[in-house]
């Protein structure tokens, strides 16, 4: 079956592995192979099977030039601990990889007695803190960025409250830091994938705020 952009998961997986055969990536025809396995099974929301989506962000990850072996790794790898519950340093890939998919990892730490406005308030927090940081490792932040711009291109599906979740967080957490990251000079070789990204989620964010009658304030 067809999906968005009229592909399916054969298609994306066919044309990831013709890329990993004319370059040499044997890591990355692995970590293919491992999150294929992992995600068996799953869909997302709309119905789709969820391996869709990690192929879809290491497509767009070469299509922008984010074409290291490392991060087409991290691409593709980027939901496999979170969703499959496994610890990211148990994944069968290098120190660097494992690094960037912890980074990617959100991880709770509820207490047993909290209530369930303490637990909204933990997550709020923890969500901030886990985008803030991702400015400290460009490529999980390059992948979050794709992996959110995937999101929001499918985000029509989910309810209105998860719609509204996901362009303020968009908004609030993930490009702030894009943009700070943009001035680091330290990160100056990956400018050119963070300015696209940044184009491409704050043209789709808007657009949606903008459909949705959402509010965003003007600290961005």
């Amino acid at each position: 079956m067809l999906y968005q952009y009229g592909y399916d998961e054969f298609d994306l997986r066919r044309d990831l592995e013709t890329y990993f055969q004319e370059h040499g990536m044997k890591q990355a025809q692995a970590a293919l192979e491992y999150a294929w396995d992992k995600h068996k099974g799953m869909t997302r929301i709309n119905g789709q099977p969820f391996i869709i989506h990690p192929l879809f962000v290491a497509k767009y990850s070469i299509a922008i030039g984010a074409n290291t072996e490392d991060q087409i790794c991290i691409a593709l790898l980027h939901d496999v601990c979170e969703d499959c519950n496994i610890d990211p340093k148990d994944l069968p890939f290098n120190e660097k990889v494992q690094e960037a998919v912890k980074r990617l990892t959100f991880v709770y730490n509820y207490e047993p007695n909290d209530t369930e406005d303490e637990k909204q308030l933990k997550k709020i927090i923890r969500k901030g803190e886990t985008f803030a940081k991702l400015i400290e490792y460009p490529e999980a932040l390059i992948c979050k960025c794709i992996d959110r711009f995937h999101n929001l291109t499918t985000v029509e599906e989910l309810p209105i409250e998860n719609i509204v979740k996901n362009v303020l967080e968009t908004h609030r957490f993930l490009l702030p830091v894009v943009y700070n990251a943009m001035a680091v000079n330290l990160y100056r070789q990956y400018y050119n994938q963070l300015y696209v990204m940044s184009i491409n989620l704050r043209s789709l964010n808007d657009l949606i705020a903008l459909k949705h009658d959402i509010a965003l304030n003007t600290m961005s």
